[in-house]
Order: structure tokens, then C-alpha cells, then sequence
């Protein structure tokens, strides 16, 4: 039976874990406390508690155990206090090398690009200018010096029926207004990831992100509306126009974007 672990069972990585055991795939999942656990345990996945620290690891030598494929799916800690993102991902490396794995898939960001105009692919030059992005960038280099296929995945902003940027943004004045969104609904960030997966030789790097690129403006107007919610402030400043382009798993795979209108 093909075996995956999902390092970080949140909000993506519980989706990823439900979708390959209807793929019937042997599926771990991690959790950093047990009130997580019991969570994922009771939808059936086998789960493992794991804690990644800068100089050691909490039980991801028993989670990596004889397993195929290890998504990681473990996002920086946003407080500055808390960046040591990058010593962390070594560490798992460093028992990964240790290990009988086949594959591995690093869950990204394209903020790696920065926040610069202009249209990027995967062979853009990346220019991260927040801390959070230069540690996923500093990440992506390590997972590249593995003897092992690896897959890095760059996500667009993560959006689905009960999570979108709108939440945040109310009684906020949005920047940008006539800058580009950059999304990805989950159902396409699961289906895409997987397809990642099950092609055996499919390696390397691929952006994750909606074809769909409406103004921030005309976007967050809509969702306002569509989840009943105040009207947003516009700043008006200066027009950034940055999007991603994530056709090249289109052409790689069967993959095929299902949300590709966000105006719905």
C-alpha cells in the first residue's frame, strides 16, 4: 500500500491527508499537541506527534519511518521572535538523510518572488523581502541539495468557504487597490499537490496559483458582498501590477484549475 506523511495537518495539510486516504493511500499526519491529534485521529488518520526544533526534532524519526513521501506542509511562524524557520527544516533534513524516503514535497510561498510588479513563472529571478519569505527561500535551496526527488510547491494566497484575507482586512484600508490577486482555492491546491504526488517523475518547482487575476479592488469588493459583509476602504496609491503564473503544472500533468473564475 503507497504510504505519504503530511507533516503539519492545518488547515491545507488535513485536506491534503483526508484526499489521499480516499486515494487509498497509508496516510500519517502531524500534530505539535495532543488536543491536534485527537482531531486528525477521529477522521482516521494515523497521527504522530511532532515538534521541529532548531537543534533537535520531537518524533519525526517514528513519523518518517518507512514511508514513500513526505509532504511538508509547515508554514513560518509570523512573530520575529519565533524565526528560526530555516534551522528547523534543516534538522528534518538532516534525519530525512538517515531515512528510507522516496520523495519529498516542500509547501512554499510565492511571496519568494517579492512584492515587486511584473509577471512571474518558476524561472523568475526570486527577490523575498519579508523575513518569513526569505526563510521559505532559504528552505527551498536546502530541500534542492537532496539526493532524493523533491518537489517544491510555490502557493498563492490560500482562500476557501471559510478562510479569505476579507476577514482581516475589515475596517482596514486595502493598499493597492488596482494591484492583481494572486489565489489559490484549496480544492485546486489539493488536487494539484496530489497530482505532484502521483506522477512518480514529476520533480522541481511549480507555482500554484488561479489563472484568474482580478483587481484587489474589484475582488475584495465582491467577496464584501457575497459574505455580507461592510464595504472596504481603498488607499489610493500607487499601482503594483504583480502576477503569478501557474500554467506550467497544467502542462505537466492532468491537473487543471477548477476554480478559475474567483468572482463567484
Amino acid at each position: 500500500m503507497r504510504s505519504i506523511g503530511i507533516l503539519g495537518c492545518g488547515w491545507l495539510g488535513i485536506s491534503l491527508a483526508i484526499n489521499f486516504k480516499k486515494l487509498e493511500y497509508h496516510v500519517r499526519g502531524s500534530k505539535t499537541s495532543l488536543e491536534g491529534l485527537s482531531k486528525i485521529e477521529k477522521i482516521g488518520i494515523e497521527g504522530y506527534l511532532v515538534v521541529l526544533k532548531k537543534n533537535k526534532s520531537e518524533g519525526i524519526l517514528p513519523f518518517i519511518k518507512n514511508i514513500e513521501t513526505l509532504i511538508v506542509s509547515v508554514p513560518p511562524q509570523k512573530k520575529i521572535s519565533d524565526f528560526n524557520f530555516t534551522e528547523k527544516i534543516q534538522t528534518l533534513i538532516n534525519s530525512i538523510k538517515s531515512s528510507s524516503l522516496k520523495k519529498l514535497i516542500f509547501l512554499s510561498s510565492t511571496s519568494v518572488y517579492g512584492s515587486k510588479g511584473g509577471v512571474f513563472d518558476e524561472n523568475q529571478k526570486c527577490s523575498p523581502d519579508s523575513l518569513s519569505a526569505l526563510e521559505l527561500y532559504d528552505c527551498e535551496k536546502l530541500i534542492k541539495e537532496l539526493s532524493i526527488p523533491y518537489v517544491i510547491v510555490r502557493l498563492g494566497g490560500l482562500i476557501g468557504e471559510d478562510r479569505n484575507p476579507i476577514y482581516h482586512l475589515q475596517n482596514k484600508i486595502i493598499k493597492n487597490p488596482n494591484g492583481r490577486i494572486n489565489f489559490v482555492h484549496r480544492d485546486d491546491a489539493v488536487k494539484g499537490i496530489s497530482s505532484l504526488v502521483t506522477n512518480k517523475k514529476i520533480k522541481g518547482i511549480f507555482n500554484l496559483v488561479s489563472p484568474h487575476h482580478p483587481t484587489r479592488k474589484l475582488y475584495y469588493k465582491h467577496v464584501s458582498k457575497k459574505y455580507n459583509l461592510n464595504e472596504p476602504r481603498f488607499e489610493n496609491s500607487e499601482k503594483i501590477v504583480r502576477i503569478i503564473n501557474g500554467d506550467k503544472i497544467t502542462k505537466m500533468t492532468e491537473f487543471n484549475y477548477s476554480v478559475d473564475n474567483l468572482l463567484i
